[in-house]
């Protein structure tokens, strides 16, 4: 009889812990069907691993607290499940007409703190906790995980993870074979972000940009004078570019989610344009920001944590770290003073390394010759923010940094003239005489952004875009080309295929996502 009663009680509590490590399955197998097919299984590894022992932790706390079972399994049970439904519930909050003024974090989160105190001593003063009210949760989260599940088997079979290639249904046709008896050549494909046209540096920035315009004149390149992105933010704007052609038709004046951006981003990495090459025996070489799926970038992604933020900036918190945390990073919360954050610091330091390593990985390839023809493509986080440069290269102070005592256009001018001096750099990198054809492709993927409303909407799309084609032929480029058509040209006019131009246009986004980034940067 009293083994039956020890084997019993076991059970009961095997069940009672099992359950509580249904939450966080179950939080994070509805992020996945979510965001299907977008999470690297690392990603998730990482954060199962994160969870169950967050899981675990404070259900030992609880134990340890109440010590009784019973007890310790409510309150461990309110206390995850605010950890992980936060997110859910402040959203809901705000975007309720009713309930909006509870979401303000100076009524939210004292509201939280009296009710779990409530609870706490509630919990604490009762003889026991009687287990058949918790029986409702946990068949409702039992039922939920199994939906989850269903869903999962669901996505699967059905191929939801296509939806996420935002290219347009009217992709080009190419042929697979190239022009008989003509040399492939070596394509560089650079990208300055945020680098605007010359002609809205002299109307928006008074800033006089002829200099950097004869010098990729003198050394025989063809500029879009009229050029306008096609998007006005990056991993949207680049997969059109690079799968020769305008994404699919909905998102224009849309809200860019971290769940569309990428989308944009598996949509860059799947482009068209570096499948078409490899078909054709190119090397695959990339120093920019994204990965290829051929090509993996040598360094971080610049936006890899957006993978981790997607989901775990739903739980308690990440959202406020999110939200209000960075803000108590600034000064010590000892003697007040303000300090410059570690986290800061790391940041800055690898983006200044991103961006000189792949500078130098680009001049590098610029003079190797190279038997097996190369694409190259190359990206620079600049003269868009941060604004961790002056005009000279020099570091700007970083106390003026994180006190946003930096006027954005100053900051961003200041940035085109220390770009100018890299393009300058690139430009006299290209070998004088070489047999073997280049094509060099000089762009901003979008123009400065950060204008005052009464500036015209099109000006956040004014961009560089320049060409160089080593034989300088440019009788199918006109001043007013745009990136969607950059590589229909290089394709038709270097490997015989017959792609028709297409209209050029720009398409906005609505980029609210990444504005709040960059305040919080």
């Amino acid at each position: 009889m009293s083994l039956n009663l020890n084997a019993l009680r076991k059970l009961q509590f095997q069940k009672k812990v099992l359950f509580l490590f249904f939450l966080p399955v179950f939080f994070l197998l509805h992020a996945y069907n979510e965001n299907f097919g977008l999470l690297p299984l690392r990603v998730i590894s990482y954060l199962f691993l994160q969870y169950i022992l967050i899981t675990l932790c404070i259900l030992v706390l609880s134990i340890l607290l109440f010590k009784n079972l019973n007890k310790a399994d409510t309150f461990s049970f309110y206390i995850i499940s605010v950890f992980f439904l936060f997110g859910a519930f402040h959203d809901y909050l705000q975007a309720s007409s009713l309930f909006y003024f509870i979401s303000s974090y100076s009524i939210l989160i004292p509201l939280f703190l009296v009710v779990t105190i409530l609870l706490f001593f509630y919990i604490k003063l009762r003889k026991d906790i009687s287990t058949f009210s918790m029986r409702y949760f946990y068949y409702l989260v039992t039922i939920f995980l199994i939906l989850e599940v269903g869903t999962f088997i669901y996505n699967g079979i059905t191929h939801v993870a296509a939806s996420n290639n935002l290219s347009g249904p009217d992709y080009p046709k190419t042929n697979i074979k190239s022009c008989v008896n003509t040399t492939k050549p070596d394509i560089f494909f650079i990208v300055l972000d945020g680098y605007t046209s010359s002609q809205c540096l002299k109307e928006e920035f008074n800033y006089d940009n002829s200099i950097t315009d004869s010098l990729l004149l003198n050394n025989h390149f063809f500029i879009s004078n009229y050029s306008k992105s096609n998007y006005n933010v990056t991993p949207f704007s680049l997969s059109s570019t690079l799968n020769l052609g305008y994404l699919k038709s909905g998102i224009e004046n849309t809200m860019v989610t971290t769940k569309k951006f990428l989308q944009a981003m598996e949509t860059l990495k799947t482009n068209r344009l570096a499948r078409f090459l490899d078909g054709q025996g190119y090397s695959i070489r990339n120093f920019g920001c994204f990965d290829m799926e051929m090509a993996p970038t040598p360094t971080d992604p610049y936006f890899k944590d957006l993978y981790y933020t997607q989901v775990d900036n739903q739980t308690f918190f990440s959202r406020l770290w999110s939200d209000i945390g960075w803000n108590f990073t600034l000064k010590n919360i000892f003697t007040g003073k303000f300090q410059i954050p570690k986290n800061y610091i790391e940041k800055k330091s690898y983006h200044l390394f991103r961006n000189d390593y792949n500078l130098k990985g680009l001049i590098k390839e610029l003079g190797t010759n190279s038997d097996k023809p190369r694409f190259v493509y190359t990206h620079l986080i600049m003269p868009h923010e941060p604004f961790y440069l002056d005009s000279t290269g020099h570091l700007v102070s970083d106390t003026s940094i994180l006190l946003n005592k930096i006027n954005f256009k100053e900051g961003y001018l200041g940035q085109v003239k220390y770009s100018n001096l890299l393009l300058k750099k690139i430009v006299e990198s290209i070998p004088s005489s070489n047999n073997k054809e280049k094509v060099i492709i000089i762009e901003g993927d979008h123009g400065f952004r950060n204008y005052e409303p009464d500036v015209p909407e099109y000006k956040v799309f004014m961009n560089l875009n320049a060409y160089y084609f080593s034989d300088g032929d440019y009788s199918q480029l006109y001043n007013s080309i745009s990136p969607v058509n950059s590589f229909r040209v290089v394709l038709n006019k270097y490997f015989c295929q017959s792609m028709p131009l297409l209209k050029d246009s720009s398409v906005l986004l609505v980029n609210n996502m990444l504005k709040d980034k960059t305040k919080k940067r």
